[in-house]
């Protein structure tokens, strides 16, 4: 019988994500799907925070903003249509998470996806099969889990699997048939939201002088492009009506006309024809009196209906669940089949690829550790939490933007947008504000996740810079620290003040690590990196291929033809450590896992690492 480390049932961006990350692992993964190809409708359109930085960690960051999407830009709170102006607005192109690359991109689902598909053949240990549906699972007395499924040929065939991945979505196979007679099923969470809503993407043609030589505008000496901008402004807009929320905004590549539109569905609406009912909702928006561009104006200017395709339109329910239980023994669930979010904070993509991250490095490391099963069950349970703490914070992002568009209270709403209007004349309240909703806030703590792998000193994650080693291009931080993904990372600050040297403390890390007696698949010696925190390298001898890096200023990185996200600070780094820090122990997902003073804190917390997987 055929024999995979890894099967993952479900290819949507959680289950490509997991693929390909455990494909950089050299983990022997399988990917059964069911459909043949991407599917073509965007469902989510936005990847935001640090699901940004994984997937530059998959190894599609550099199609994002060309292929994929572009950064979001700002988001605009407006009382009614997005034609008002904003009473509340978000810039949200600024490092705030201090991750370095774009915090929020709205992408088209299918090109995301795409990508990740065509990577996959750089990954030998890494196979999708699509046309193949799941049928049945039979658990086996060696912990191992045997799938049975037809191939897009007919043919039914049986693979055995260590771990079984459930990323096939909330009506999928693993949880639905497999998982929920075990008793996990998705519950209601603290904030209980239940409602549906209309979702339409449109596909913008922008009119020209040559196809539409009537239309008004031109007389005014607009361009094309001048007209689209008017029409369909940018940004994200949130749109508070008590009688009808909605949310609009552009999503996709650059130039490449996609629009989407949600809005409530009310009680009293008759949803026969949707896309009637969507046009006598939607057409009074593409309409903008003359006087908006000129007082001559008299007329009231139509954006031409033959520009707007509508590509998709139909009613979803959505809610606020998430499962009672996130694994049973070697089954695992992530995205949709463990959590489903409301449209609000465009969480669902970032939550599953969150989840798929976290999930691939413990199964990587279990599998080369060979770990027994009653610490399978605590290094599961750790991730279990840890999710679980990560989806609640994803949560109060959208728990906080569903709670002001969908503001009925004409009263209250009104009160709210009048003291907000107050407030963002304040440039600074309206930049603590932006920074304090966007800023890297998810930590964890042995409170919410006591099980979860870090100490004390860890649980938050480290920042993301641009770095240089001598004679090289600059870099991401995160591919020169974490480049073996089913590793521990050791990250040395080297601190001139303190007298460090490079020599002295490469020194004190072998000791450690040759004291600790780990095992190589957590952490070796060709997992450290040597971080020189000032501006530019000091002169060290004899440091032969020792990798050593120092942080790139804007300056520095203008130089090397690097324009750096607005706000980017080369100190953000070290900034999140004490002075006294030398060693920071870094998991593949950025999380830190504890810090230390000296050799023998270091030492010590090696220890707890090597502890955790025995």
């Amino acid at each position: 019988m055929e024999e995979t480390t890894v099967l993952i049932v479900g290819a949507g961006p959680s289950g490509l994500a997991l693929g390909a990350l455990l494909g950089r692992m050299n983990v022997k993964v399988v990917m059964l799907e069911k459909d043949t190809e991407v599917c073509e409708d965007p469902r989510g359109i936005v990847v935001n925070g640090d699901a940004v930085r994984i997937s530059y960690q998959i190894g599609i960051g550099e199609g994002l903003t060309k292929r994929i999407g572009k950064d979001i830009g700002v988001l605009n709170f407006h009382r009614g249509n997005f034609r008002t102006s904003p009473f509340m607005t978000f810039d949200i192109r600024v490092d705030w998470a201090e991750q370095a690359v774009s915090n929020n991109i709205t992408q088209f689902q299918p090109n995301y996806e795409r990508e990740i598909r065509a990577i996959l053949k750089d990954f030998p240990s890494c196979e999708l099969r699509t046309g193949c549906e799941v049928l049945s699972r039979r658990q086996e007395s060696d912990n191992s889990t045997v799938i049975e499924y037809v191939d897009q040929t007919g043919t039914r065939k049986s693979i055995r699997t260590r771990w079984l991945v459930g990323a096939d979505g909330k009506r999928g196979v693993v949880r639905k048939k497999f998982l929920e007679p075990e008793g996990i099923r998705q519950e209601e969470s603290d904030w209980t939201y239940v409602g549906t809503w209309v979702a339409a993407n449109l596909h913008i043609t922008t009119p020209t002088p040559e196809s539409h030589p009537d239309f008004p505008l031109w007389k005014l000496g607009y361009t094309p492009e001048q007209v689209h901008d008017a029409f369909w402004p940018s940004g994200f807009h949130f749109c508070n009506d008590s009688k009808r929320p909605a949310v609009s905004g552009r999503f996709g590549p650059p130039n490449s006309g996609f629009w989407r539109h949600e809005y409530s569905v009310e009680l009293e609406d008759d949803l026969k024809d949707v896309q009637s009912h969507f046009w006598s909702l939607f057409a009074p928006w593409m309409v903008i009196p003359g006087s908006t561009f000129s007082r001559a104006l008299k007329q009231a200017v139509e954006f031409p209906r033959d520009c707007i395709n509508v590509v998709r339109c139909r009613p979803f329910t959505f809610a606020v669940k998430v499962v009672n239980r996130w694994f049973s023994k070697n089954a695992m669930l992530i995205g949709d089949a463990a959590h489903v979010f409301p449209p609000f904070g465009g969480q669902g993509i970032a939550t599953g690829i969150r989840d798929a991250q976290a999930l691939g490095w413990r199964l990587a490391m279990m599998s080369r550790l060979g770990v027994s099963q009653a610490t399978q069950e605590r290094i599961l349970t750790g991730w279990a939490q840890e999710r679980r703490h990560g989806w609640k914070a994803s949560l109060l992002a959208t728990k906080l933007n569903g709670s002001i568009v969908n503001q009925r209270s004409a009263v209250w709403g009104f009160l709210y947008r009048t003291f907000m209007r107050l407030l963002w004349k304040f440039k600074a309240i309206a930049w603590y504000r932006t920074h304090n909703a966007f800023r890297d806030k998810l930590i964890y703590n042995h409170e919410t996740c006591p099980d979860g792998f870090f100490l004390e000193s860890g649980g938050r994650k480290v920042a993301q810079v641009w770095v240089r080693k001598d004679g090289e291009p600059p870099k991401l931080s995160d591919s020169a620290v974490l480049r073996n993904l089913s590793h521990l990372s050791l990250l040395v600050l080297v601190r001139r003040g303190n007298g460090s040297t490079v020599n002295a403390l490469h020194g004190e890390v072998a000791a450690a690590l040759k004291q600790a007696d780990l095992p190589g698949e957590l952490v070796t010696m060709d997992d450290v990196t040597f971080y020189e925190v000032d501006d530019t390298p000091s002169e060290n001898t004899d440091t032969g291929s020792l990798e050593i890096y120092h942080p790139c200023t804007a300056e520095e990185l203008a130089t090397q033809g690097v324009t750096p996200i607005q706000g980017y600070r080369h100190t953000a780094i070290q900034d999140r450590f004490s002075p006294s820090t030398r060693f920071v122990l870094v998991r593949p997902d950025f999380f830190v896992h504890s810090v230390a003073a000296n050799q023998e804190e270091l030492l010590a917390n090696l220890g707890k690492a090597r502890d955790y997987f025995s």
